[in-house]
């Protein structure tokens, strides 16, 4: 009789830990991508907070999409949503520079690498940045 209480106890303690685990599920992509990533060539970041915020950070760059020259912070909004059918993951931001200009791009997060891909075909690949090496890309250009 004290076998079956012990393994009724395990089996109960079993069930618990695979309960919590399982509510513990994978951060959304939104939070993966909160912190600073910049291009390879150091003209191109973007710093996302988690609340939906951020900054664009760009050193003397033009950004095609829009053909609109851009130098220095700018203030942002962005959002990510995932298509539960296709499997999309689309990242929104919209941010002001003159006029207000909103863009889409579908995203990859694969660890520490962040690709964005345009509907235009311009593609980007950012690498996240290390609290140290988080330099706005006005600055590092500069330099």
């Amino acid at each position: 009789m004290k076998q079956m209480k012990t393994i009724g106890a395990l089996a109960l303690v079993l069930i618990l830990a695979v309960s919590l685990f399982a509510a513990c599920g994978k951060p959304s992509v939104q939070e993966q991508i909160v912190g600073s990533w910049r291009d390879s060539a150091g003209i191109l970041g973007f710093d996302f907070n988690a609340d939906g915020t951020g900054k664009i950070v760009a050193g003397d760059f033009t950004l095609p999409i829009v053909n609109i020259a851009l130098k220095g912070e700018y203030d942002m909004t962005y959002t990510v949503t995932t298509d539960e059918e296709s499997g999309v993951t689309t990242l929104h931001i919209s941010f002001t520079f003159a006029v207000p200009i909103n863009l889409d791009f579908t995203i990859q997060l694969d660890g520490d690498i962040l690709r964005l891909s345009h509907e235009s075909g311009l593609n980007y690949t950012m690498t996240r940045a290390a609290e140290s090496d988080s330099t706005p890309a006005s600055e590092a250009a500069s330099e």
